[in-house]
């Protein structure tokens, strides 16, 4: 194999791991960056994403590339047929191939979970939005997700019909004609429940011997720690020795993260997860390395700077809606701002209208959790004079949830946790 100061890459993506690929170009010969942008008339929103960030050059046409890079970068889901087909020319590919479906379809990943022998939470497979609303007319406290169309429609409470009557009223109108082709997963709630997950990468079934685990609030914090695989939750443990087949038979390299609940593993994500793992890119010191030896089949061991991670999600203050966004974030501190979907002129992010006022995460690591947490703080002080925030007062929830996991036996970390009152002094 090449050195990875000389390796050529292309990274496929939406738009929200632009941070990848400005972070592998810090470290590979030349990156590529391609995101969809193919309309009947294009539309600038699509066509500049990525433009401007000194260590990329966008590309409009990724064919045109095959037999002309060295490595392809797919953090994201999606894209498999390309992926299928660059692997059949014998190119190297990080990405997730055809495990992007367990996803992306909720119904093929409880089948999954039963082939590889993991307990499946009680769950209901239905079939069109009239069966879902019969169904849901009898039931109580469930929780109601959806194949495929995530964008149409988030994983949703069901309290009692009566509440899910307005929901339902809009998903008619959402999937019209197509409502009862439409396939929903209708779940029972798991009450008071330990969670934890893993925040790593798979080569080919096999994990690092020392990955990041943690825990969030979901959308908006994340808190974790690096540690070896063996002390790792059991259930963590659990989930990557079950599934370690179905991805080896896969062939699948990425990013790989789990969220668990007690025993069950109720939300795979096959790719790079936003939030709780952008850190890797400033923690994990190898990572340009990981990649390129990944996308070949080999796995090295991570090296990583520091011991815990903190992320906060950043929210934009003010023009919302249909109107751009921008923000100045210093060079001296941009490494640790991992921004999405936006394109760069000198030290000012342009961010196109998007669905909400989530712009990308603030990142900071030490070896201990005050540090870590500390960092963040500091890093956003630092900004503190542009239009956004992040609500760090929940990182007292989360060490309370960290607190209650590691009295039930799941390790954090060998010190003491510190009182919230001390980290967000």
């Amino acid at each position: 194999m090449k050195a990875p100061e000389n390796v050529t890459a292309c990274v496929v993506d939406y738009g929200n791991f632009l941070c990848l690929a400005e972070k592998l170009g810090e470290t590979y010969r030349k990156v590529y960056y391609y995101s969809p942008h193919e309309t009947e008339y294009r539309e600038v929103a699509r066509c500049v994403l990525g433009e401007g960030i000194p260590t990329i050059e966008r590309c409009n046409e990724p064919l045109d590339l095959i037999g002309k890079v060295d490595l392809w970068v797919f953090p994201d889901i999606g894209f498999t047929g390309l992926q299928r087909h660059l692997v059949a020319q014998g190119a190297a590919v990080w990405g997730s191939r055809d495990v992007t479906n367990i996803e992306l379809e909720r119904s093929t990943f409880l089948k999954v979970l039963k082939e590889v022998g993991l307990p499946v939470a009680p769950s209901t497979v239905v079939n069109g939005l009239g069966s879902l609303t019969t169904l849901l007319k009898k039931a109580h406290d469930k929780w109601v997700k959806v194949d495929c169309y995530r964008e149409n429609m988030e994983t949703w409470h069901h309290i009692d019909y009566e509440h899910s009557l307005p929901m339902l009223r809009h998903l008619a109108s959402t999937f019209g004609g197509a409502s009862e082709s439409i396939t929903f997963v209708v779940q029972d709630p798991i009450p008071n429940a330990q969670e934890c997950g893993y925040d790593g990468f798979c080569i080919d079934g096999r994990f690092p011997r020392v990955s990041f685990q943690g825990y969030e609030k979901k959308n908006e914090l994340y808190l974790g720690s690096a540690l070896p695989a063996r002390e790792h939750p059991k259930a963590v443990q659990m989930v990557n020795a079950a599934m370690a087949p179905f991805l080896k038979a896969q062939r699948y390299r990425n990013f790989f993260a789990t969220e668990i609940r007690d025993e069950y593993f109720i939300d795979p994500t096959p790719r790079m997860a936003g939030q709780s793992q952008e850190h890797l890119l400033e923690t994990c010191t190898n990572l340009a390395d990981i990649i390129w030896a990944g996308a070949n089949g080999e796995l090295i061991e991570p090296e990583f700077a520091a011991k815990f991670a903190a992320s906060a999600t950043l929210h934009y203050k003010e023009v919302l809606g249909e109107n751009w966004k921008a923000l100045t974030i210093p060079q001296g501190i941009q490494r640790w701002f991992k921004l999405a979907n936006h394109c760069r002129v000198g030290e000012t992010y342009h961010f196109p209208p998007g669905r909400n006022d989530e712009v990308g995460v603030v990142t900071g690591y030490g070896n201990s959790v005050e540090k870590a947490i500390g960092a963040v703080q500091a890093h956003l002080e630092a900004v503190k004079d542009e239009p956004i925030e992040a609500n760090l007062k929940e990182f007292a929830d989360l060490l309370a949830d960290i607190e209650k996991a590691q009295a039930a036996g799941d390790k954090f970390s060998d010190k003491p946790l510190p009182s919230a009152e001390v980290v967000l002094k």
